[in-house]
């Protein structure tokens, strides 16, 4: 998962915004791989999260939407954080499956992933 998670901070960074599903209810969140908490997941490029909508039956009503990678570090993750809502990254296939990590987890790997592109 480790991996997963750099990958998407590197491509995220370089990019300056992640991508989150949205349809008419709002943004997507799941189940946890383990069932015990709630996951908001989040791709790196727009391409990847509109790959989902495709794969999987139950998405394709879903819309990817760009969060600029500022306002992601600064106030969606920090409320996710107080929602305890972990953080789904670049998931693929069918089941939209993936690395899942905290938000804290995420920011610091963020904060990382811009120093080594610096």
């Amino acid at each position: 998962m480790r991996g997963a998670v750099e990958g998407f901070c590197v491509a995220a960074t370089a990019a300056g915004c992640v991508w989150v599903l949205r349809d008419a209810d709002g943004y997507v969140t799941v189940g946890s791989a383990d069932a015990t908490r709630t996951v908001m997941p989040f791709w790196s490029s727009r391409a990847g999260a509109a790959t989902v909508t495709r794969r999987a039956p139950a998405a394709r009503d879903l819309v990817p939407e760009p969060v600029d990678l500022e306002a992601f570090t600064s106030r969606w993750l920090p409320g996710l954080a107080r929602d305890a809502t972990r953080v789904g990254v670049d998931w693929t296939g069918v089941r939209s499956g993936g690395g899942e990590c905290e938000p804290d987890e995420l920011v610091a790997a963020l904060a990382r992933a811009a120093a080594g592109a610096g």
